[in-house]
């Protein structure tokens, strides 16, 4: 039963998923990414970063949070760090997600938030395509507000070919899964992924056990 409804998650949001970034071949993109739900439907007025980010027709992503079919939204990106490379995503109202290289990395605005990850190990071999063992860390704020780190060991396994829609193309990608254990947390993450490149173009990512699983899709960028 746990995961014949964590499956009707998955699907439910890659579905939304597909809807979103299959929009963004439409003429009236820009009209319907300023549209879009934000996490928040108490949303009175865009943030100004993201408008901001609108404005310079920066990267951006459909999210849907799987356990929450009303909690979608597009995300464009905020900031990118010169040092690490990690990137900011931004929603409507607020809500942030960042990532280091299509790797899940820290969230923000959600509740129970990721504060920081460490998924070096598992990010070289997803996008490498390779099977192995990897350890992971995820740091969460505990019931004194401290910082926690907690560790989880994950074993990556590259699947089929598989295609993703993105705007009007498609491309083909490997899927390849994660499932990661540890104390806190049993968890499954998926990855589809560009065999020429390893770069990320879709997944499924678990954030914190409040949050829990979160599908992202890129969205083709609107060219003015």
């Amino acid at each position: 039963m746990k995961m014949r409804n964590f499956a009707g998650g998955l699907l439910g949001g890659l579905a939304v998923l597909g809807w979103l970034s299959g929009c963004t071949s439409d003429p009236r993109t820009q009209q319907i990414i300023s549209s879009t739900w934000p996490f928040s439907k108490q949303t009175a007025r865009a943030n100004p970063d993201f408008v901001a980010a609108q404005a310079a027709n920066a990267p951006g992503i459909a999210a849907a949070i799987e356990a929450r079919p009303d909690a979608i939204a597009v995300m464009l990106r905020q900031t990118r760090s010169d040092t690490s490379g990690v990137e900011t995503m931004i929603s409507a109202d607020g809500a942030q997600l960042m990532f280091d290289a299509g790797m899940l990395v820290g969230s923000r605005g959600f509740g129970n938030d990721l504060m920081a990850a460490d998924v070096s190990q598992s990010g070289a071999l997803v996008r490498g395509l390779h099977a192995g063992t990897s350890t992971r860390i995820m740091s969460f704020i505990d019931g004194n507000d401290n910082v926690a780190p907690r560790a989880f060991k994950c074993e990556i396994t590259p699947g089929d070919a598989a295609s993703v829609t993105i705007g009007a193309r498609e491309v083909s990608t490997r899927l390849v899964t994660e499932h990661c254990h540890g104390e806190l947390a049993d968890f499954f993450n998926y990855y589809w992924v560009l065999p020429g490149n390893g770069e990320i173009v879709q997944s499924s990512q678990w954030a914190s056990p409040l949050i829990r699983s979160i599908s992202m899709r890129k969205i083709a960028q609107v060219r003015s």
